[in-house]
């Protein structure tokens, strides 16, 4: 276990009912996520404010115009921004592949 992993805290299911940890987004890994390494994401279009976007998604389909990924460490939470959008067509440009690198410049979960 890395050093700083220590110091986070496990982020639990309380909709399970068993307070269940939630599972690191990173599809390879099944360690569980901490507050540490966590990922915002708006999934709704720049142009709408994020209040209306998620006022508008939730009388739709009951879901709100925000994600939040945990991840067990810096890396996983790495490859997991770095495998879509821009991201994802740089890394293709760049490797032949958008699933599996970091970002340029990290490496090993840190800047170099």
């Amino acid at each position: 276990m890395r050093r700083n992993e220590a110091s986070g805290r496990y982020v639990v299911n309380l909709d399970s009912g068993d307070g269940r940890k939630l599972v690191c987004s990173w599809d390879e890994c099944d360690r569980p996520g901490t507050t540490l390494h966590q990922h915002y994401e708006c999934v709704h279009d720049a142009t709408a404010s994020c209040e209306a976007a998620d006022n508008r998604l939730i009388r739709m389909i009951a879901q709100t115009a925000h994600r939040t990924h945990v991840f067990c460490c810096d890396d996983h939470r790495n490859y997991f921004v770095n495998a879509y959008g821009r991201n994802a067509q740089e890394s293709i440009a760049r490797t032949g592949r958008a699933y599996g690198n970091l970002p340029v410049g990290i490496r090993g979960g840190r800047f170099r």
